[in-house]
């Protein structure tokens, strides 16, 4: 292109305002970078107390012997998660209790009676008999139970010194110091309470060293824990025998509606409900550990005085709507002061069968078939 054809171009442009005369060229300018939200950690959910890990409730009853829990079972419909038995010191370690609740998708509540008598084990000890334990007299006895204990690997549920504020136990606080505070250790402290809480903290360190970590520690005062504490003096509360929540896995209580029954009137017992056996006691076992779950070691009603079906359904409905900590149950199924059997009646026995009719009532406990 010569000159004079470009300049005829440019002059058509300028002449049309295809380009303003003198304008700059138009700088680019980059777009600022997208500003990133600042990155949020969501909050985790806040962890549920320990209880509520459990699905429902354990059914559980001590039921005798092995026939009659068969009837039983029968009877009801609904089989146990939890099978209770009781033994005394004097016996040795029971691989073939456990075994056997275990085939049957069972776990055992071994009821661990400390019951020494006059030997000369405890020759020395008069009037403070868990101090024997303390002081290690029963080391061997221990260490037999501990290694079978981690032999058998499965959970096992421990109650040792159950109903320890009463007085009818030779591990009772009354009978191990009660009040006297210059007989044993911490000078502010009540002897007896202090001595439990001693001789506990040692048998479970004992079975801790010897590998048992299977136990669960199953920790029971006997309820109302007001009449107890009352009958006995303020040194008896129940809190004050708490061995504290690293030696505690399962919170208890126990206790049972006498009526008019003949055993009971020895007491002035008398129809009681649920909540008047259990409801203070509950509110005090929550404000020692609000997380722990609590099972009912021994529990059940007299048909004397009441209408015990009546009392089977309110009390099942009330541990599922009222008592969410309650996480297991062993109903106290023998003919003993009274008829405390499911079935003393028909009544009762088809009271019972609809109360723990659907899944909410566990009647295994997990992995013990496995």
């Amino acid at each position: 292109m010569n000159i004079v054809k470009s300049l005829i171009l440019i002059s058509g442009v300028l002449a049309f305002g295809l380009l303003p005369a003198c304008q700059a060229v138009p700088t680019l300018v980059p777009s600022p970078a997208p500003t990133l939200a600042p990155t949020v950690t969501p909050t985790p959910a806040p962890e549920l107390p320990e209880y509520e890990s459990i699905p429902g409730v354990y059914l559980g009853s001590f039921h005798g012997t092995k026939a009659s829990s068969v009837d039983l079972f029968e009877k009801t419909g609904k089989g146990v998660a939890i099978s209770a038995s009781y033994l005394n010191w004097s016996k040795g370690f029971n691989n073939g209790l456990l075994s056997a609740n275990s085939y049957s998708g069972r776990t055992t509540l071994i009821t661990w009676e400390f019951m020494p008598g006059s030997t000369s084990t405890v020759a020395d000890y008069e009037g403070r008999v868990l101090e024997a334990i303390i002081d290690g007299a029963y080391d061997e006895y221990l260490t037999s139970w501990a290694t079978g204990m981690h032999d058998f690997g499965k959970p096992v549920l421990l109650r040792f010194g159950h109903e320890m504020n009463g007085d009818w136990y030779p591990w009772s606080g009354i009978f191990n110091g009660g009040g006297t505070l210059d007989g044993y250790g911490d000078p502010t402290i009540a002897d007896g309470p202090e001595r439990f809480v001693a001789a506990f903290r040692y048998i479970h360190d004992h079975f801790s060293k010897n590998g048992a970590d299977n136990v669960l520690w199953v920790w029971c005062p006997n309820a109302p824990f007001a009449t107890m504490q009352n009958a006995l003096g303020d040194w008896n509360n129940a809190a004050a025998y708490y061995p504290g929540d690293e030696y505690v896995d399962w919170m208890c209580f126990d206790g049972y509606n006498w009526g008019t029954s003949s055993f009971g009137q020895n007491f002035n017992a008398k129809w009681t409900s649920f909540d008047d056996i259990f409801a203070n006691s509950y509110a005090e076992l929550q404000a020692i550990n609000p997380e722990k779950p609590i099972i009912i070691g021994e529990f059940s009603s007299t048909e004397e005085g009441g209408d015990k079906a009546a009392w089977i359904t309110d009390t099942y409905q009330k541990i599922r709507t009222e008592y969410p900590q309650i996480r297991a149950v062993i109903w106290f199924h023998i003919s003993k002061e009274t008829d405390w059997r499911i079935n003393s009646s028909d009544a009762a026995l088809e009271a019972y069968r609809n109360a723990v009719s659907d899944d909410y009532w566990l009647s295994e406990w997990p992995g013990m078939k496995e």
